[in-house]
Parts: C-alpha cells; structure tokens; sequence
C-alpha cells in the first residue's frame, strides 16, 4: 500500500512541468517576437517610402519639363535604387529596362510619376482635386512608389506584401495680364459723348484730362480692398467681391481713394462721380476680372501681386459692362466739324465671366475683349459737279473678340517678376461694310445683320447706290514674349492682323461698288460724276478713321489689332497639397 501511495505522490509532482510548456510554445513566442519585429521594420519602411514619395514629387514639381529625370535622380540621393516608368519601358541610371527587369527584384524602388493640374477648392473633395488631363500645361504632379516590404522573419515562410506610398506635389506659377486696346486717337468732344451715354450723365473731359488717365494706373487687389472697405463687405473673397452687384459711384469713389494716383487724376475721379448724381448704374467686376486662384483668398489688406489695371480702361470697362445687351444711340455732329450731321449706333455682347480683359492665372488661362457692333453714319455736302447735294455714308463695323492665352510661364530665378512669360494673342476678327443695316436687330448676337447697298445720294438730279466690304481676319495665333524687364516696366505689345489697315475707311471706298443713276444728264457724264464723288469722299476718310478707332480704343478695342500687357508673372516653391 505504501509502495502504491508513494507512487501516486510522484505524479503529483510538478516539477519541470515549465520546462516542457516553454519548450511546446517557444516557436510560437518566436514567430510572434519576429512578427512584431518585420511589423516594425515594415512601419519605419512606409514612413521612409512616404517620405521619399513627398520629396520626390516636390523635386518634380520644381521641373516639370523634366520631371522623370528630376525624380530618378532625386530617389538616386537619397540612397535608393529606382526604376521609373517611361511609358512602356523604365528609366533607370544605367538607361532604360523593360517592365520584367524593374520588377525583378534588382531594383529596391519603382515609381510611377503622372503630370496634371491640382485645383485647391475645398468644394472639390480632395481626392479629386489632383486630374491628369493628358495635356499640357500641367502645374502639378502625381509620384507613386512602391517597395517590397523587408520582412526577415515572415519571408521564411509567407511572401512579403508590397508598400505603396503617394505624394502630389503642385507648382503655382501665375500671371497677371490683359488684352485691350489703346487710344491711339483723341477727341475730347467724341469721347466725351460716349462716356456720357454709357454713364447716363454729363462727361465734360479735356484731351489733356484723357492723356492724366491714360497715363495712370492702380493695382488691382488694392483697389479691391478699398472697395471692400467701402462696401462694409469682410471675411468674403475676391470672387465674392467680384460677383457683387456694385453702384458705379462706388467704384469711382474706391478708385480716388488709390494712393498712388496724382492729385490731378483724384480730381478728374472724383468729379466725375459728382456728375452721377442719382444714377444707379451698377456692375459686376466679374465681368471684366478673373484672379484665377487668387480669387479664392479672403480680402485682405496686403496683396503682393501686381496686377496693375489702367484708370481710363477700368473706368470704361465698367461702364462698358455695365452696358452690355444694350443699344446705345450718341449724336456725334457737334463733335466732327465738317460734317453735316454723324451719328453713332453701338451695341456691346454679353461678356463672359470666365475669359475677361484681364485676368490672373496659369497657362492656359484666356483672356477675351466683348464682341462689338457699330452703326456710323454721317453727312456732307458734295463737292464739284455735285456741289449741294448731300452724301450720305452709312458704315457698319462688327468686331469678333480678340484673344489672348497664357501659353507658357518659364522659371528663371531671382526676385519678381521672375519668370518669361509667353501670350498667344489673335486679335479679332473684323467686317467694314459701306451698306445700310437694321439696328434693331443689334443687340441680338446669336445672328448677323443683314447689310444691304446703301442709296448715298437720292436726289431728284441725281442717285448712286454704293456698297463695299473689307474682312480684317488673322486666325492663327501670334506669340509675343515679356521678358521681366518689360513686365517690370509694363510694356505694351501689339498684335496685328496680316491685313492691318492704315486707314480703314480709306481701304473700304476704294473697294466700293458704285451705280450712278443720271436723271438730268446735263449735271455731267457718270465718269465726271463718279470723280466728283471720290474728291468728296476722301475728305472724310480721316474723321471718320478718327471716329472709329477714338470710340473703340476707348471701349478697349481695336480694328484687326490686340494690345497685350503682362504686370506681373511669379514662380512659387513647389508644395505638397495631398
């Protein structure tokens, strides 16, 4: 029995029992330990591979021309071995290698880079904000890695995952830059009746008081904040600024405000405002600016961006939007000694908010002037055989809109203005008919007007019907260039139509058609007639030239010419943005 106990004592005996538990879950202890090791290794491997995806995309975005090579080479310094995609094949140091060879194994990192635009709106979720259009110009870019996780323990018996990592880095480069046209011909009497009539009030400007405009300008952004400030509007955007329906005394009254106008030129301003009175001409300056991405800022009071606007075309601009759809009548035989009357018919298209006269932005942004239509006619008195008896000469002009695109922004350092900035600029397409046209159908510009031969002289003597017609038209773009020297100094650049014309009108009569109608032959023979009334017509060639360019020069439009301006161009660092 003692023998039996004893036994059964010997079974209860635990010693060596953690020796034998420690020896059944050793492998299991080590895997873990080695788990918690390769997930150490694998976490401080997708930070390195994030961290080496981030600097890369920046290191792209600083040369987007050459972003692949900027990428190789930057993976390169930083101590890795990549493979980059090249469409089919991948650059490596050594050249490029087809698609097996840079997954084999040989190349630690292998990257993929897409170029696109990045548009920071914090209405567009961010996972969209990034696109690849496939096409130039692009502002940003897409750099994605990919490594095979290092995993000493788990690679003896599982196949390590791949790690991923994202950067998108964007580049802003932006520019300032207008289409218009200047005034290349002044009379006083002559813009003083269009303003007038635009503004619904009494203009009274010398040439003297035009030339203090012209030769004035504001920066846009600060002109803004004044009129802000006037406005009691804070904490809202440009763009908001912009869409805001604005009195026009408010805009005159924000514009003196302008402290780097002369004293004249705030006088000239401001009393031009009093002249308002109780007008309620109001207007959207969206109709004229586009800030591009700068317009999504808040208004504030220290905007470094020159984006310089002249004083005479912010002023007629507005008016001129203020108008737009509208038929506008001007009496314009006081102002033209020598004719016996002259009058003026214009309407004014609806402008677009997305392609103004001016506009801030990146390549690719356009810039357009409003589609015009004018009817001018006048009256003289025939010289010669046809002494007494009176000319009439109606002209039509329609403008198409010139165009200006921001084609490239080229980086060269050092302090702002630092970029070359190139503009492909078309100016618009231009008709002058010599005819009679239906003006009230003007203002409608889904459809032509029809423009029928015009009876110039109907008398019981005589009659002679006349008609002509000149195409002013370049539709292929011209690429003028602004070196930051010009753009510091605000230069002027025109571009013209193949077929510019040194005087419009003078080119339209003689390409005239003319039918004489003798009714008493004894006042002469056709041909006589017809010498009579060439003698007659070029003595109004030039007024009616002064006319036509002195009105649409001061509505910032010219026949079969652009004036292009760039204030201001910026390269910025790239930055990360997702």
């Amino acid at each position: 029995m003692k023998r039996l106990l004893g036994r059964l004592a010997s079974l209860r005996d635990k010693r060596g029992n953690v020796a034998v538990t420690t020896a059944l879950v050793s492998p299991l202890i080590l895997y873990c330990l080695g788990l918690g090791i390769d997930y150490g290794m694998m976490t401080l491997q997708q930070r390195r591979l994030q961290q080496l995806s981030d600097i890369g995309a920046i290191s792209a975005a600083s040369d987007i021309a050459n972003a692949q090579t900027a990428l190789l080479n930057n993976l390169v310094s930083n101590g890795t071995t990549p493979a980059i995609a090249s469409g089919s094949s991948y650059m490596t140091s050594n050249g490029l290698v087809n698609a097996a060879t840079a997954n084999s194994g040989q190349y630690e990192t292998v990257g993929n880079l897409v170029l696109g635009a990045y548009t920071a709106d914090t209405s567009i979720p961010v996972a969209n904000r990034f696109s690849s259009t496939g096409t130039s110009p692009y502002d940003s870019v897409k750099v994605t890695l990919t490594q095979k996780a290092v995993m000493p323990f788990a690679s003896a018996f599982s196949t390590p995952p791949t790690l991923s990592a994202t950067g998108t880095a964007s580049n802003e480069r932006l520019a300032a830059f207008s289409i218009g046209s200047r005034l290349l011909s002044l009379n006083g009497g002559i813009l003083n009746q269009l303003l007038s009539t635009l503004l619904g009030t009494q203009v009274s400007l010398k040439v003297a008081d035009y030339q203090s405009l012209i030769s004035a300008n504001v920066n846009l952004l600060s002109f803004l904040n004044l009129l802000a400030t006037d406005l009691k509007l804070t904490g809202i955007s440009y763009n908001q600024l912009l869409a805001t329906d604005v009195t026009y005394d408010k805009i005159l009254g924000a514009l003196g405000k302008s402290t780097n106008l002369s004293a004249g030129v705030v006088t000239l301003i401001n009393n031009l405002g009093k002249t308002l009175g109780t007008t309620k001409l109001t207007v959207k300056l969206q109709d004229i600016v586009n800030l591009g991405p700068r317009g999504r800022n808040v208004v504030g009071p220290s905007p470094n961006l020159t984006a310089n606007i002249n004083v005479l075309n912010l002023i007629s601009a507005t008016a001129m939007a203020a108008n737009q759809q509208r038929q506008i009548a001007i009496d314009l035989g006081v102002a033209l000694p020598g004719l016996a009357t002259a009058t003026l018919t214009l309407a004014i298209g609806e402008m677009s908010q997305q392609t103004p006269a001016l506009a801030v932005g990146a390549p690719g942004t356009i810039v357009r002037t409003p589609q015009v239509r004018t009817a001018l006619e006048v009256a003289i008195t025939g010289l010669s055989l046809i002494a007494g008896l009176k000319i009439r000469i109606p002209l039509y002009v329609e403008l198409a809109p010139a165009e200006a695109k921001l084609a490239s922004i080229t980086c060269v350092g050092g302090a702002m203005p630092n970029a070359v900035v190139g503009i492909d600029a078309v100016p618009g397409v231009a008709e002058v008919a010599l005819g009679d046209v239906n003006t009230s159908a003007f203002v409608n510009f889904g459809s032509t007007p029809r423009v029928t031969p015009a009876a110039i002289i109907d008398s019981l003597l005589l009659k002679v019907i006349a008609s002509a017609q000149i195409d002013i038209a370049n539709m292929s773009p011209t690429r003028v260039t602004f070196q930051p020297p010009e753009i510091s100094a605000g230069t002027i650049k025109t571009v013209s139509t193949n077929s510019v014309l040194t005087s419009t009108v003078s080119s339209l009569l003689k390409n005239t058609t003319i039918t004489i109608q003798l009714l008493f032959l004894t006042i002469g023979t056709p041909k006589e007639v017809l010498s009579a009334l060439a003698d007659t017509l070029s003595i109004v060639t030039a007024p009616l030239d002064q006319v036509l360019y002195g009105l649409l020069g001061l509505l910032g439009i010219g026949i079969g010419q652009a004036d292009i301006s760039v204030t201001d161009a910026r390269c910025t660092q790239p930055v990360l943005v997702q």
